[in-house]
């Protein structure tokens, strides 16, 4: 039995290039430290609704206890209450951003574990992040197969959100292009993101939802310093832009 679970692991290896295994075991891991934050924001804002419906008790106690200070306790409660107001607003906002996280995860999953997908939180922002060397080719815009399939997977998924939008972003390192076709990284990114807006259109995804933009080298996620930073920043991004209730803060 282990001889053959050895000779299954060499094959594996010889499938699977050890670049594109770290690539898959680094885009699962940080996916799952991104559900581990949004679970952690639960857990921190129903610790702060706990400790004010404590405070608000307290309170209640003092002022049936004392006739004098009444108006102040009052007033004390009033703003106590407003706060908890506002808390639990903003937990529920973080319920629906966790809950919709799952359902992302769990729908791509299979994209997450092969290394072409991350889900991540920027700028408060729920985001798909696709490494540009799974879309594309170096300088170029034409997707590749793999870039394909990662997209028709994602775009199955955006298809049953017809009320959400989501903004296309692609970004490239710091290496400037200077060609006939992409006079800078600006061309050549915004050319990229709308490459893969008209894909996702092309798949059924509702066109009035979907915007595009490019980065250029601007947005990093990583110093460029080293190759492993500058291959961090080519990427292409799919954000779900937030409602207006999404936008409210724990305070």
């Amino acid at each position: 039995m282990k001889r053959i679970l050895f000779l299954l692991s060499l094959s594996l290896g010889a499938c699977v290039s050890q670049g594109r295994y770290d690539q898959a075991v680094a885009t699962t891991q940080t996916t799952r430290a991104e559900l581990q934050r949004a679970k952690s924001e639960l857990g921190d804002s129903q610790a702060k609704i706990a400790d004010l419906k404590r405070q608000i008790a307290e309170v209640q106690k003092l002022e049936a206890a004392q006739s004098d200070g009444a108006a102040s306790s009052r007033a004390k409660i009033g703003a106590l209450q407003a706060r908890l107001a506002d808390l639990e607003a903003a937990q529920r906002a973080a319920e629906a951003r966790a809950t919709l996280y799952r359902e992302l995860t769990l729908r791509l999953k299979k994209q997450i574990d092969a290394g072409d997908l991350a889900i991540v939180t920027r700028d408060g922002r729920m985001v798909l992040q696709l490494p540009n060397d799974v879309l594309f080719d170096s300088g170029q815009t034409e997707l590749k197969p793999a870039g394909k399939a990662a997209l028709k997977a994602i775009s199955d998924v955006l298809k049953t959100m017809p009320e959400r939008h989501f903004q296309v972003a692609g970004h490239t390192d710091d290496v400037p292009i200077h060609n006939d076709r992409f006079a800078s990284n600006w061309e050549l990114s915004s050319a990229r993101a709308l490459r893969v807006l008209h894909f996702l259109v092309g798949e059924g995804t509702t066109a009035k939802t979907l915007s595009a933009a490019g980065y250029g080298e601007v947005d990093p996620v990583s110093p460029n310093v080293s190759p492993e930073g500058r291959k961090r920043n080519r990427r292409t991004e799919i954000a779900l832009q937030p409602n207006i209730d999404e936008l409210v803060k724990i305070p």
